[in-house]
């Protein structure tokens, strides 16, 4: 018997191995699109392009969040939702070198919607432990950070900033080599494990859930608003701090190590101190960053600040709020009702900075951003301890 329990404590240890082989792979083609996707919109067009091609997508991934979550609820499983929505996104990076301005937009907006089903990866894990949700967080948080600081990193390598191109050689290789790490993920994803409930009878329904979570809804939306003020055109911007996109990669892959060394320690913390401590730093290092950003442009201290591991903080912080507070039958729509909101305050903070930078130079709209996110920081200074399920 105890051999048995061994055997079957191991096999759901690789399982779960598996699942975060998978979303090394999938955060590897974020990485990678982070860099490809603006460096090529910048070539297309100009600011206002490259706001677009950030900016509208993410109200699809608004609304793929909120239906894939339905779905994975309805379902009972977040897995499938995951696997289908893999294969879909890592087909549609096929066609993006020979896409125009406008089509580009469009084919990744597509793609965004199918790209929202990917939250219900946090999901799965924030239910593998209870009591243990901020652990489990924190490996995921580790190698989605370090997937994505290297596949950043080699998207600055695979095509330099004068490779950009409609057809360009080194641009359909680097989107093929995108979309077959997509599959690869998916290899990881069917062979991972997740813990599944029965369905409960609760006693509130969700626009009770809605209403307990709608500031920690708010903040979120706010926060990303402002944080997206630089993130539009980071790529660009930290190429021309750098010199070249070859020394951007790096910046970004440093990001990444520091996400990854990170993640697992903040997680066993936030199994340790209230989940909304992590709200209150990862605002507070939003402003410091869009004010660093704003007064200086000094290579050394830019690298510095953008190591910071904001959205990891956060998240840790968030995702376990919600599994805390919400029901097996209504998480998956809650976690993806998360995402939504700051995809929804990203984009339309992408929109507006297009536009700005078209009037303003890129420090003032910093200081903008700083602004937003001192809102978000402000809310949440009163207590979440009312939301514990």
């Amino acid at each position: 018997m105890r051999n048995y329990i061994g055997n079957f404590v191991a096999v759901v240890d690789n399982k779960i191995k598996l699942a975060l082989l998978g979303a090394f792979c999938y955060n590897l083609t974020q990485g990678l699109s982070f860099t490809l996707i603006r460096l090529q919109a910048n070539f297309l067009g100009d600011f206002r392009t490259l706001g677009l091609v950030v900016g509208l997508p993410n109200f699809a991934l608004v609304a793929g969040s909120a239906f894939w979550g339905y779905v994975a609820d309805k379902w009972r499983s977040r897995k499938n939702v995951v696997v289908l929505c893999s294969i879909i996104t890592a087909l549609l990076y096929l066609p993006l070198p020979w896409l125009g301005p406008l089509e580009l937009v469009l084919v990744r907006t597509i793609q965004s919607f199918f790209l929202g089903g990917m939250v219900q990866i946090a999901t799965m894990f924030s239910e593998l432990d209870s009591t243990a949700r901020g652990t489990f967080m924190g490996r995921l948080e580790a190698v989605l950070g370090l997937g994505w600081g290297v596949g950043a990193f080699a998207g600055a390598y695979l095509v330099s900033e004068d490779d950009y191109g409609l057809g360009s050689g080194p641009v359909v290789f680097s989107f093929f080599f995108t979309s077959f790490l997509g599959l690869i993920s998916v290899i990881g994803y069917m062979s991972s494990t997740e813990k599944k409930r029965e369905i409960l009878k609760v006693k509130d329904d969700f626009f009770f859930y809605f209403k307990r979570l709608s500031r920690l809804f708010i903040i979120t939306f706010i926060l990303f608003m402002g944080y997206i003020f630089f993130l539009t055109i980071s790529p660009v911007y930290l190429t021309d701090i750098a010199g070249s996109s070859n020394r951007m990669g790096w910046i970004v892959l440093c990001s990444g190590l520091i996400h990854a060394i990170t993640a697992p320690y903040a997680g066993n913390l936030i199994d340790k101190y209230p989940r909304e401590t992590a709200i209150r730093i990862a605002s507070a290092f939003v402003i410091f960053s869009m004010l660093a950003y704003s007064f200086t442009v000094n290579l050394y201290v830019i690298t510095l600040v953008f190591t910071i591991p904001i959205y990891m903080t956060f998240f840790l912080g968030a995702r376990t709020i919600v599994a805390d507070t919400v029901p097996y039958d209504l998480r998956a729509r809650m976690m993806g009702l998360l995402s939504s909101f700051s995809l929804l305050g990203s984009g339309l903070g992408s929109l507006i900075v297009g536009e700005l930078l078209l009037n303003y130079d890129e420090q003032q709209v910093f200081l903008f951003g700083a602004l937003i996110a001192s809102i978000a920081f402000i809310l949440s200074i009163k207590d979440f301890s009312h939301l514990k399920n």
